[in-house]
């Protein structure tokens, strides 16, 4: 029988821990294959969704936006030019110029998430979109208020979905269990760029729920 439900790892990236208060800089989105593929692999297939999104805040925590602004590409040809306020890696980084960048450069989160809701439309085929996390409250969560703010319509993850941590610990039943026990190779060449990390959050995934669950 073909599987009814399709299973999508999401992950975020953000310019602090508050959600409304500090912007989602980007989003990624994978789905969760049941063959074993290759970061290459999920992209040439079309399973890969990634969005770099104008802030609609410039609120921000110094450590966060840190990290929530690495990697992404609308930054990159500043940061090999030099520009030292766009380089997290240098005491000159500015939250505030970074975000002020981005609102010039990226996509508005409304033209993202309209986009994100096409794709997620075309991967389904009809089956049920079930959205996957690592840490639900966050990615989850902000997810789901982008959705309701900028498309006005229904979340296409509807109200629940799969937080992996918690699966694992139940699995192994230890409540200090931790997905990296599952051995899974890390093979992001960009840790903290969300579609890196959706892709192998997806490879998670699908150690976890179709080879040891066998679902």
């Amino acid at each position: 029988m073909p599987d009814r439900k399709i299973y999508i790892a999401l992950d975020v990236e953000s310019a602090g821990s508050s959600l409304g208060i500090h912007s989602t800089l980007s989003v990624g989105a994978c789905v969760i294959d049941r063959d074993e593929l290759s970061f290459e692999e999920y992209r040439q297939k079309g399973l890969v969704f990634y969005a770099e999104l104008q802030p609609d805040s410039r609120a921000f925590e110094t450590d966060a936006i840190k990290v929530g602004a690495s990697k992404l590409v609308c930054l990159e040809d500043l940061v090999r030019a030099g520009v030292k306020q766009f380089d997290v890696s240098c005491s000159e980084f500015s939250g505030l110029k970074t975000l002020t960048k981005m609102e010039c450069i990226c996509e508005s989160p409304a033209a993202a998430m309209l986009r994100f809701e096409v794709w997620v439309e075309k991967v389904r085929a009809g089956r049920e979109a079930i959205g996957v996390t690592d840490t639900v409250f966050f990615d989850g969560g902000r997810i789901d208020y982008l959705f309701g703010k900028y498309c006005h319509g229904p979340n296409p993850f509807g109200w629940s979905g799969l937080d992996l941590d918690s699966i694992y610990r139940g699995y192994a039943q230890r409540s200090d269990a931790n997905l990296k026990e599952l051995g899974v190779p890390d093979q992001r060449e960009y840790p903290h760029r969300a579609d890196e990390d959706a892709i192998y959050l997806a490879q998670v995934g699908r150690e976890l729920l179709f080879e040891k669950m066998k679902w």
